[in-house]
């Protein structure tokens, strides 16, 4: 993560082109015995990109990183020696073949111009004055009844059968030595090829090593990428959970207004049961934590803020969704039973378990006891475990227990998807329904079966939820008040700092003068002796220089403290401060002064 940090604060975003598998191009070199084309050009691109990186990078803080990659330059220069941009071997990518290439040129020339002649001298023969392809070879369109005319070999003829497509006699010699140097073209791009090859072998563990580095790099900086993209933040390794302004990815990608997710579970604690209404956000709380826990593993910023704790988790069990199975024969509730299976199965005792709907596919009675029984033996094992429930049997148990706690989705009126620690939350499930327009008649019909003491029991939960909200809500304005008392503080601070230097600078300037002065007395009594004239001015000036030194020093009295007034024998008590002064009582009356009219009460 410090890696992700330091590229972070540079500002750099690297988008690696990476066109190989690691081992993909060692393992084309076992499987064939030469490389093609399309695979040297696609190595020159991506060696050509590697080269890009580590010049653009050669200094500043990124070029630890980049500095790795090995030197490409001999054998780029070498494949674009042989190789052009349009993915074909050059003319002149070996003697050999420059001499065929030049000599099919001219074989094609001397076709074209015999069948320009044998077009112009009998034209009457033709369907079209053209020089046609076929097959390879170069043809005139004879007409089919004509085709006697034309001593040659018949290649093809129109779909209407009235065009013969005839190499003539003059130049079928010529075809047969292209066809020829055609087969010797071919060996020597083999021979090209095979060459090219030899040197990649020589270098390919360099090659392999820097596709796997530069795969590493590509990873790290998508890191970075989407850390500055969502504005993410390093979380911080600890032995409990505290997340703070956190936010599902995905969500904080879709959606602007998502309520972001604050949970500080106690470290005693290793059971977080969180109730709350349908489409409430309980189980968006898991995945919300499920994920960050992931990605932090996985060694990225997260989405959310500065200070976020975080456990490293050996593993990460989630038992959310419905996991039924037709093919394995598997019903939902045993679907969710072989998922905790595996989760109690664990050796150690490092774990998270996310379990959404704790064992609601059942009976309330087995799924209480059962849920009660799955809780309380992986907090034994010391794991983290987060679920969530309707049960009010679950939410009593919780609450019984040192090492596990309740939590709740906060509904007032309608879900606000912030999370309540510390209290249940009833499921709101009739005013859900009564909000979406269910009939009235089965409103009431239902609320009459609804047990009193359970109904009681919501009702307390919702009472117990509005109080904490208020009391959250003045915490809030306590911590509003206690920062901008800290917010002044410190401008007061800076503010004393401020004028401390500013007097001592002045200070310093008197002084200066002062001691100008004293040199030229100095000068004057050694120069003409001591007239009373001059001792009486020399005393007078220190006495006056003392004087004002005295009145201008600062005096930072504390509260409660008895001071004075200069030039005032009347003591007062220092009641309190404000902006750089302090404000003294006497008896009924009150002062606001400055530091420097301060003067400590002496007794």
């Amino acid at each position: 993560m410090k890696r992700i940090d330091e590229i972070r604060k540079s500002g750099e975003r690297v988008d690696f082109y990476i066109p190989f598998m690691p081992g993909e191009l060692k393992t084309l070199l076992i499987s064939q015995s030469y490389l093609n084309v399309d695979t040297f050009h696609t190595l020159r691109l991506f060696l050509t990109h590697l080269r890009t990186f580590k010049n653009r990078y050669d200094k500043g803080k990124l070029k630890n990183y980049f500095n790795r990659f090995h030197n490409y330059d001999d054998i780029i220069t070498e494949i674009n020696a042989k190789i052009d941009d349009n993915k074909e071997i050059k003319n002149d990518a070996s003697p050999a073949l420059y001499k065929i290439r030049m000599r099919k040129r001219t074989l094609y020339n001397q076709i074209k111009n015999e069948l320009k002649e044998i077009l112009n001298s009998a034209s009457h023969l033709f369907t079209e004055l053209n020089i046609v392809e076929r097959n390879g070879r170069y043809v005139l369109p004879v007409k089919a009844n004509l085709k006697h005319s034309l001593p040659g070999i018949v290649h093809a003829y129109s779909n209407s059968g009235e065009t013969v497509f005839i190499e003539p006699m003059q130049i079928v010699e010529f075809g047969a030595e292209v066809i020829e140097l055609e087969k010797e073209e071919q060996d020597e791009i083999v021979n090209i090829l095979r060459t090219l090859t030899s040197k990649i072998k020589l270098i390919i563990d360099d090659i392999e090593s820097d596709i796997d580095y530069a795969a590493n790099l590509d990873l790290l900086f998508a890191k970075v990428n989407y850390a500055l993209d969502y504005n993410c933040s390093m979380p911080v390794f600890g032995d409990h959970l505290d997340i703070r302004n956190g936010y599902h990815p995905l969500l904080k990608h879709l959606k602007k207004d998502t309520v972001p997710l604050n949970l500080n579970m106690p470290t005693n604690k290793k059971v977080l049961l969180i109730s709350g209404p349908n489409a409430g956000g309980k189980t968006v709380v898991l995945k919300t934590v499920g994920l960050l826990c992931l990605m932090a593993k996985f060694g990225m910023f997260i989405p959310a803020d500065e200070g976020t704790v975080i456990p490293f988790f050996d593993e990460i069990y989630a038992d959310i969704g419905d996991e039924q199975s037709l093919e394995s024969d598997l019903s939902t509730f045993a679907a969710h039973l072989l998922q905790i299976k595996y989760a109690l199965e664990s050796k150690n005792g490092n774990n998270l378990v996310l379990l959404d709907e704790l064992m609601n596919q059942t009976s309330v009675e087995e799924g209480s006891a059962l849920a009660s029984a799955i809780m309380g033996e992986l907090a034994k094992r010391k794991n983290i475990v987060l679920a969530t429930t309707h049960n009010e049997s679950l939410k009593i148990y919780v609450s019984k227990k040192n090492d596990m706690i309740n939590a709740g989705m906060e509904f007032t009126d309608r879900p606000t998807y912030r999370l309540i620690l510390g209290i249940p939350q009833p499921s709101n499930a009739l005013k859900l329904a009564e909000q979406m327009g269910l009939d009235k008649a089965v409103i009431e019909n239902a609320k009459s079966y609804l047990d009193k003491e359970k109904e009681s029991l919501n009702e307390l939960f919702e009472s117990l939820s509005k109080e904490l909200t208020v009391v959250q809500e003045e915490k809030e304005r306590l911590n509003r008040l206690i920062n901008e008392y800290d917010s002044k503080l410190a401008d007061f601070q800076s503010k004393k700092k401020k004028e401390m230097n500013e007097l001592k600078e002045k200070y310093q300037k008197e002084l200066l003068k002062a001691k100008h002065r004293i040199e030229e007395l100095v000068r004057t009594l050694r120069k003409e002796g001591p007239k009373p004239e001059v001792v009486k001015e020399t005393k007078e000036f220190f006495k006056e220089e003392l004087k004002k030194e005295e009145s201008k020093i600062p005096y930072y009295p504390q509260i409660g403290e008895i001071v004075k007034i200069k030039g005032s024998n009347r003591p007062g008590i220092v009641l309190a401060q404000h902006q750089g002064r302090f404000k003294i009582g006497f008896d009924n009356l009150f002062f606001w002064a400055k530091p420097e009219e301060i003067e400590p009460e002496v007794k």
